[in-house]
C-alpha cells in the first residue's frame, strides 16, 4: 500500500457493509410491504426524489427506537471480509467513515457487533431517525450542501477528506453512492453502481467481498 496513512475509506452501509438493503427491510417489517412497494413505485416513476423516497418508506413506522435497533442487530449479515477490512484500516491508520443515506437507529445497532476497538474506529455519517408514536421522522445530514438529490450527498464527505489531504476510496452499490464515486480517487463497486460508473466514465473495480479490496 502506497502512502497508506493518506488513504481514507468512505464505505456505504446498506448492500455494502451488510449483504442486503437493511433500510428496505426495516421499512417492510415495521411499516409493511405495501407501504414500501408504493413508495418505490412512485420513485421509479419519477414522482419522488431519492430524499422523498427515504422519508416515505420510514414515515409510517411507530415502533420505538430500541425495538428497531434490536431487530436490525439480529437481522443484519455483515459482508464477508468487512470486519477484517476495518481491522486492516485501523492498523494502517486509515480513517474509516461509514457513510449512509440510511438511518442511525439501525446502523449503530449493527456496528455494536464489532469488537470495541473496531467499532470505535468506524465514524458513522448518516441520516438521523426521530422515533415516536406519531411516526418516524428523518433528519437529513447534512441539512444542506451537495447535489440536493441524494438525501445525504456523500460527495460532500469525499470533498471534505480530500481537502484534509487524503486520497479517498469509495465502496458502494447504488444510487446514493454516485456523487461519491464521481469524486473519489479509487472506487470499488457492486450492485447497480458499476453500470453508472461505466455510463459516466468513472474507473472502478468490482467486488463482492471486502477481502478483494486492496488499496494501492
Amino acid at each position: 500500500m502506497v502512502e497508506r496513512a493518506r488513504w481514507a475509506v468512505v464505505c456505504d452501509f446498506d448492500g455494502t457493509a451488510v449483504t442486503e438493503d437493511l433500510g428496505d427491510q426495516v421499512s417492510i417489517h415495521f411499516a409493511g410491504h405495501d407501504v414500501w412497494r408504493a413508495a418505490e413505485d412512485r420513485y421509479k416513476a419519477g414522482e419522488l426524489t431519492f430524499a422523498e423516497l427515504i422519508r416515505a418508506i420510514f414515515a409510517p413506522i411507530t415502533a420505538p427506537a430500541q425495538e428497531i435497533a434490536a431487530w436490525a442487530r439480529d437481522r443484519a449479515v455483515l459482508r464477508p471480509g468487512f470486519e477484517a477490512f476495518v481491522r486492516r484500516s485501523r492498523e494502517a491508520g486509515v480513517p474509516f467513515l461509514l457513510v449512509s443515506a440510511g438511518l442511525d437507529v439501525y446502523i449503530h445497532a449493527v456496528l455494536e457487533r464489532l469488537p470495541p476497538e473496531l467499532h470505535a474506529h468506524v465514524e458513522v455519517r448518516s441520516n438521523r431517525a426521530s422515533c415516536s408514536a406519531a411516526g418516524l421522522a428523518v433528519d437529513f445530514h447534512p441539512a444542506d450542501g451537495g447535489c440536493g438529490r441524494c438525501g445525504f450527498c456523500k460527495g460532500t464527505v469525499v470533498e471534505e477528506l480530500r481537502a484534509r489531504g487524503h486520497r479517498v476510496v469509495v465502496l458502494g452499490d447504488g444510487t446514493a453512492d454516485r456523487c461519491a464515486a464521481e469524486r473519489a480517487d479509487l472506487v470499488f463497486a457492486r450492485g447497480r453502481l458499476p453500470r453508472y460508473c461505466e455510463e459516466m466514465g468513472v474507473p472502478y473495480r468490482r467486488f463482492e467481498s471486502f477481502d478483494e479490496v486492496v488499496l494501492s
